[in-house]
């Protein structure tokens, strides 16, 4: 209750100091309630209005080749503005003239300057289209096809625009003409119209604000947390008040969670506001039948909640972004300029989003900043009255998006605990981000910091899915190589980076990845558990297979798996399936990761959360109950063992047991397992045996309270 008590003062007070800032309602409030609607009914009115007045106001200037192809051009448009009239006046019937009617083209012919050609003349301005008849003085009139060319610049507005109404001009002379040599050989106009297309325009709401919020809404709400970070850091150093602040009875890290929840605060405040304003303007604005041309259209309210739930992790992610940037800042001015590379960074996987090309697949699942912008367009595209996620969002893509931005987010704000709580931060004028990756002013530790473990946690998952999704994109087909590929850069990712890490910041590699032996009831643990644990995972699985249907692609992939491994020997199926992914892991997961939770967070929270990372890291969101089970026993069996190799060894004799049962059929008989149903219950016996089984070894990972392992010291 006091840590709880001590951080709601801290977050309100702060909240309430932010919210009386004019600068902060101006940009919270102001600009998204305000400037949107502005910003887009202002400019499609400008749009509008311009194209209107321009095509009262210009004369098209156009050029040919000579004066015999001037004077039929001439002759097509004067025909033309003779039929439009005649038109007119036969609808009219007095009434005033439809805005929406085809408008004669008001145009200049000029013969083409002889010592430029057409494309210079365009570029150079002195005529908007250039025209080539290349067969009018061959052409039969009854029969023949006239061929034209036309030259334009697409880039400027007048040309473009010249361009296309001398196209709907000659599109009109080109029906009128049809409809007289129809009537002239006596052949219906269907007849040379075989094919009559009606466009059904599928706009709807989602599908106009998918063109226009995801990028906005992502942006707004990183640029939300840059102003209360600042004001939180630097503004408190410049102000003179954080030393003060820092010398209260309170602790750093609940200084810091209140902190940084008040900007997580405003940042979600502005995403929401700016949801809220950029929806209403196009609702209320009439874009969507503007651009759906119809009136039937509704905004897809379903997928606002669960586009603001996965902004909470994101929000959280930036905001401990910018409030970690922003502490090495003295000034207000300083921290602005840490800010802007910050931004530019977030822009460019935000314009690999925005790409026609980009869907939320593969990589982009867990590219940061990406991930958030498409997952917003399609849910937007997808969204209908009875299938809130839909499009190309599956919910196992929304799990991955949401999974890898809570991890980014966990990481970023360990990060910035870590930094606000430095004393060479808050209280010297030396420091700055260039001086906390100076080996020189780092102190040996025994082990890594939380913020440490999770940020090297975070950067290399994304570049682990990355690998992956490339192995399995290079040899879709053949799963050995893909085991091969894996096992190859497995060491490289989960032990050599991570000692490198280790070495540059000067933390104990022995006492990190706990190198020591431990006692002999361990091992005979981590046997036991790693030759029954599969007994009760395996019902697990059944269990969760009853909730919740696995997909056919995860029975084929298993199917292809089994049948791969028969064509290569038992020996290297366990090294490559069993061994090196047991060693590897548990060095990385159980030793790196946990010991960086180690004395930071309670026992079982440190044991669970490395469980649910090890899972996380394991890319199968629907083998994830297992996966943490498998990761809470190894933990266990770590944390009370206080060495490495009990868990390795479980890890290896599981892994290694369920590659070489398939090759047991009289094991199988023996427990009266059925070969042919593999997703069978298995005899209640046998499941009775697992459990017992894993239990005793459990049993045998208890230590006297005497003997428990000390509390660590606090390290953020």
């Amino acid at each position: 209750m006091i840590l709880k008590g001590r951080v709601w003062v801290i977050y309100v007070k702060e909240l309430v100091d932010i919210l009386r800032d004019r600068r902060t309602l101006i940009a919270m409030i102001v600009v998204p309630v305000l400037l949107y609607p502005l910003l887009m009914l202002g400019s499609v009115q400008a749009v509008s209005m311009q194209e209107s007045s321009l095509r009262e106001e210009i004369v098209v200037v156009i050029a040919t080749s000579n004066a015999g192809q001037k004077a039929f051009l001439d002759m097509l448009i004067a025909s033309d503005r003779e039929a439009l009239k005649r038109e007119a006046d036969a609808t009219s019937n007095g009434e005033p003239d439809d805005e929406e009617r085809p408008q004669p083209l008001n145009a200049d012919v000029r013969i083409a300057n002889p010592d430029m050609d057409m494309l210079a003349m365009v570029r150079a301005r002195e005529i908007h289209v250039g025209v080539e008849l290349l067969n009018y003085d061959t052409i039969h009139p009854d029969v023949g096809q006239l061929r034209v060319r036309r030259h334009f610049d697409s880039e400027e507005v007048r040309s473009s625009l010249a361009a296309r109404w001398l196209v709907e001009m000659l599109n009109r002379c080109s029906q009128r003409e049809r409809e007289r040599r129809c009537l002239l050989f006596n052949i219906p106009v269907r007849a040379v119209e075989p094919i009559v297309i009606e466009s059904v325009v599928t706009s709807t709401g989602g599908s106009i604000l998918s063109q226009i919020l995801p990028l906005i809404l992502v942006l707004m709400t990183i640029t939300g947390a840059i102003y209360p970070a600042i004001d939180l850091t630097a503004g408190e150093r410049e102000r003179g008040t954080l030393e003060t602040l820092m010398v209260c009875p309170v602790p750093v890290i609940q200084l810091v969670v209140g902190k940084f929840m008040v900007v997580t605060t405003i940042a979600i405040m502005g995403a929401v506001l700016n949801l809220a304003s950029i929806s209403a303007t196009v609702f209320f604005g009439g874009f969507e039948s503007m651009l759906a041309g119809s009136q039937d259209v509704s905004l897809p309210f379903a997928v606002f909640p669960i586009i603001l739930l996965a902004l909470v992790p994101f929000a959280i992610f930036f905001s401990a972004v910018m409030i970690a940037v922003c502490s090495y800042a003295h000034t207000f001015k300083e921290a602005q300029n840490y800010i802007t590379p910050i931004i530019l960074v977030a822009l460019v996987p935000a314009g690999l989003a925005v790409l026609p090309t980009s869907k939320l697949a593969g990589p982009m699942l867990v590219m940061p900043v990406a991930n958030m912008v498409l997952l917003t367009k399609e849910l937007l595209l997808g969204a209908s009255e009875s299938q809130i996620v839909g499009g190309n969002v599956t919910w196992t893509a929304l799990a991955w998006v949401l999974a890898s931005t809570t991890l980014y987010a966990a990481a970023a704000v360990a990060v910035a605990t870590k930094i606000f709580g430095t004393e060479s931060v808050i209280f010297s004028d030396t420091g700055s981000i260039r001086s906390a990756f100076s080996r020189r002013l780092f102190r040996p530790s025994p082990r890594p910091s939380v913020s440490m473990a999770a940020l090297v946690a975070a950067l290399l998952f994304p570049a682990w899915f990355y690998l992956q999704s490339g192995l399995g994109t290079a040899a879709p087909d053949d799963m050995i190589a893909l085991l091969r590929g894996t096992a190859i850069w497995m060491p490289v990712f989960f032990v050599v980076l991570p000692l490198l890490v280790l070495l540059y910041w000067r933390v104990g590699v022995v006492t990190t990845w706990r190198l020591g032996t431990g006692r002999l009831k361990f091992y005979i643990a981590a046997l036991l558990l790693g030759l029954t644990a599969w007994i009760p995972l395996s019902e697990l699985l059944l269990l969760q297979e009853k909730l919740v249907a696995f997909p056919e692609f995860l029975h084929e992939q298993d199917a292809k798996l089994l049948e791969a491994l028969k064509t290569i020997s038992p020996g290297l199926a366990v090294l490559l399936l069993a061994v090196i992914p047991g060693i590897c892991e548990e060095l990385f997961f159980r030793g790196f990761f946990l010991s960086g939770l180690r004395g930071s967070v309670g026992k079982w929270t440190a044991i669970v959360l490395s469980a649910c990372v090890f899972a996380v890291f394991h890319i199968s969101f629907f083998r994830i109950p297992t996966t943490v089970v498998l990761g809470i026993v190894l933990g266990v069996l770590c944390w009370q063992a206080r060495s490495i190799w009990p868990a390795v060894l479980c890890h290896v004799v599981h892994n290694g047991f369920a590659v070489l049962r398939p090759g047991m059929p009289r094991l199988d008989e023996f427990l009266g397992v059925h070969p042919d149903k593999p997703l069978a219950h298995l005899p209640i016996g046998v499941i009775l045996l697992g459990i017992a089984a894993v239990l005793l070894g459990l049993m045998l990972c208890r230590r006297p309270s005497a003997d428990a392992e000390k509390p660590q010291a606090v390290n953020l």
